[in-house]
């Protein structure tokens, strides 16, 4: 199960990566390339952030960025391209993910059950 669970999150880890790669054109778009410009990106993402502390998250996106670039085989350009489209990827499915978590704890299942089996008189005027 928990090999399951590991496989998923780096699926979800690393796939926005992998299509910011391909739709860039990046050299590089494999899985295990992909999962190390993820790892260099965040090693010098942090360093960027404990040199410049005021903007350490700005200048990440610009780090991460460079690191796209060396890794992946592309221009700076296309990696800034790659962490745009790896930006709306993960955040669309921490929208969806949350979304989920939040249905599941209001039981908005058992609630649309009970809306289809006891429908609610209509008025009229």
């Amino acid at each position: 199960m928990w090999l399951i669970a590991i496989a998923v999150a780096l699926l979800v880890i690393v796939g926005p990566v992998m299509v910011g790669a391909r739709v860039v054109g990046a050299g590089r778009t494999g899985f295990w390339i992909c999962l190390g410009a993820l790892i260099v990106s965040n090693i010098l993402v942090s360093i960027a952030g404990h040199v410049f502390h005021g903007l350490g998250l700005l200048l990440g996106i610009f780090v991460a960025a460079l690191a796209y670039m060396i890794v992946l085989d592309t221009t700076y350009l296309r990696g800034l391209a790659i962490c745009a489209i790896q930006f709306a990827i993960t955040a669309v499915v921490i929208v969806i993910l949350a979304f989920t978590f939040i249905g599941s704890l209001l039981g908005t299942k058992d609630l649309i059950h009970n809306i289809q089996n006891n429908p609610t008189p209509s008025h009229t005027v």
